[in-house]
């Protein structure tokens, strides 16, 4: 959505449809997953291009065609271009226009692009180096930094839901286990090569859209609803709560809000921790960077269409207050929570600024069928005939 939860500062430090619903893994039975840790150890990626014309050339760098790749974030309610990317492109930057984000450390303001197509294929490596190869949508205008990335972070090109919707995207989970890439591809539908999802998770949309802020200036980029999970329940300590999260592969760290904190007695109402925080990490985002405190809560239940759960035990969430704006209600509303990339491939416990700890993901591959609002989980062997057995 338009709040923007940016890339966290650890990301650069770290590690660096139709789905296939009924498979023959799939029972009436929880899928219980212990040793997740609080950062993921990559987000997804994808590849993409932009051109001003759908039969037209790609845009250059210094006249020649360039691999570019980005983030694939589902909290993400426009596409953003780094500074570096728009200005090696030759992006053009529309005068006087202005679009102000909301996100984890406050108000950001940014630049509009032109309207531009933007392709996207398979995260490669080396990538692809055939622009036809790149499956266009548009034209849309993107939002861009106003300044360039400083070096800890490095410039970041975020594909937000835009340009995702209508895809069936399979992200490579299982490589992450190795350290590979968390490797996004794009397939269309009835393609028998997405593989089987044994667990499937419902999402629904919402729309987070501040388009009427009095600070923007139009023309504003393109904009669009974004994921939710809902009835996500967390336990700890014979306390229990029910919430509503946003689906972002953007966030390295799952968040739950204080609300939801005091009401598993992590905190008070005054807004005290009850007890000492489990780690803490460092979060730039849209506005400034925050540190975030987090607890290892007993559990975390992410229900699906089968009647069963995912339920990940010992779960590690950040708390903070997620903002954003609800132009209907005219007030500020805070999120439940965010269900992030953490949950889905290899992740680590992180020390400050640096990873300690590893722990694998349980998974092969995610699929994420976009129009029809299914995550899909293709789950390893062993933790599938573990699941039968219990």
């Amino acid at each position: 959505m338009f709040y923007r939860l940016r890339k966290m500062v650890i990301l650069s430090l770290v590690a660096v449809i139709v789905l296939g619903i009924g498979g023959a893994g799939v029972c009436a039975k929880d899928l219980e997953l212990e040793g997740v840790y609080e950062a993921a150890l990559d987000l997804p990626r994808i590849m993409f291009l932009l051109k001003r014309k759908p039969n037209g050339d790609a845009l250059k760098y210094q006249g020649r065609f360039e691999r570019n790749w980005g983030f694939v974030d589902t909290g993400a309610s426009g596409v953003l271009l780094s500074r570096e990317t728009a200005e090696q492109l030759g992006v053009v930057i529309e005068q006087g226009a202005k679009f102000v984000d909301i996100g984890i450390g406050g108000e950001e303001y940014f630049d509009v692009s032109e309207p531009l197509y933007i392709g996207l294929a398979d995260f490669e490596e080396m990538g692809s180096n055939e622009p036809d190869e790149y499956k266009l949508a548009g034209p849309m205008r993107f939002q861009v930094k106003q300044v360039t990335a400083g070096l800890m972070i490095g410039a970041v090109d975020v594909v937000g839901m835009p340009a995702l919707e209508g895809r069936i995207l399979v992200l490579d989970s299982g490589a992450t286990n190795d350290l590979g890439y968390f490797a996004a591809s794009i397939k269309e539908r009835g393609d028998e090569s997405i593989p089987v999802s044994d667990i499937v998770v419902s999402f629904r949309y919402e729309n987070f859209l501040y388009a009427n802020n009095p600070k923007n200036v139009r023309p504003l980029p393109a904009m669009s609803y974004n994921p939710v999970i809902d009835n996500i329940e967390i336990r700890n300590n014979g306390r229990s709560s029910k919430g509503n999260w946003l689906f972002d592969t953007g966030a390295t760290v799952s968040l739950i809000s204080t609300e939801q904190a005091r009401k598993l007695g992590l905190m008070g109402e005054d807004g005290d921790v009850k007890r000492e925080p489990d780690f803490s990490v460092p979060m730039g985002g849209v506005g400034a960077m925050i540190e975030v405190a987090g607890f290892e809560i007993d559990s975390m239940r992410v229900p699906t269409g089968a009647g069963d759960a995912v339920v990940f035990k010992k779960a590690r969430l950040g708390v903070c207050d997620i903002r954003y704006f609800d132009e209907e209600k005219g007030e500020f509303v805070v999120l439940d929570g965010v269900f992030g990339s953490n949950f889905l491939c290899a992740s680590a416990k992180m020390e400050g600024f640096l990873p300690g700890d590893i722990s694998e993901t349980a998974f092969d591959k995610i699929v994420i069928d976009i129009d029809r609002g299914l995550l899909g989980f293709d789950v390893r062997e062993g933790y599938m005939r573990s699941r039968g057995d219990r």
